[in-house]
């Protein structure tokens, strides 16, 4: 299990902002059913202190989910963050990325990683939930701009009518599994 500490000061609205995250009370833990995971958070009022446990066996996908209701947890109750016990990976120089510390340039990071790991292959493009262009992917371009997200914002496919580029302010690349 991973676990994430929030301390907090004061009078916090715990009861009321864990609700309205989907939490639910039962047994003094609040439990969390979404997407096919639990999250599990004790409340420690003495020494103001939430811990939250889940599994370390996430999809990507859930613990993107997770990883928002912690930013908005700590955010609602205005508490410090200590993610230690939940490591989600390295970044390029090496130092440890964590769900919520650090969370930011590991999805740059894994997003260019696939990204380059779909050069070759058949890919749809979609902007605005339109498909703009299928083809093999040549090469994508990201925003330098944004630091904090990974957005392609021109990429480079061979379609059946030659090399074609492809440009917008948000493209979503998505391999059709096709060869």
């Amino acid at each position: 299990m991973l676990q994430v500490t929030f301390n907090y000061e004061g009078e916090q609205p715990i009861f009321e902002t864990l609700r309205n995250l989907h939490f639910k009370y039962e047994n003094n833990t609040y439990i969390l059913n979404e997407l096919d995971y639990t999250a599990k958070i004790i409340h420690d009022a003495s020494s103001k202190r939430l811990i939250l446990t889940f599994s370390k066996e996430l999809s990507f996908e859930q613990y993107k989910s997770l990883h928002k209701v912690i930013k908005a947890l700590a955010d609602q109750i205005e508490a410090s963050v200590d993610d230690h016990l939940a490591l989600m990976g390295y970044l390029a120089d090496g130092k440890e990325a964590y769900i919520f510390n650090s969370w930011s340039k590991w999805m740059v990071f894994l997003e260019g990683a696939k990204h380059v790991s779909m050069e070759g292959q058949k890919v749809l493009v979609i902007s605005n939930n339109q498909v703009i262009g299928e083809g093999i992917l040549i090469d994508v371009i990201k925003d330098e701009t944004v630091k904090e997200d990974f957005r392609i914002i021109q990429c480079t496919l061979v379609t059946k009518t030659g090399e074609k580029v492809l440009s917008g302010t948000n493209l979503k690349i998505v391999p059709t599994g096709e060869f």
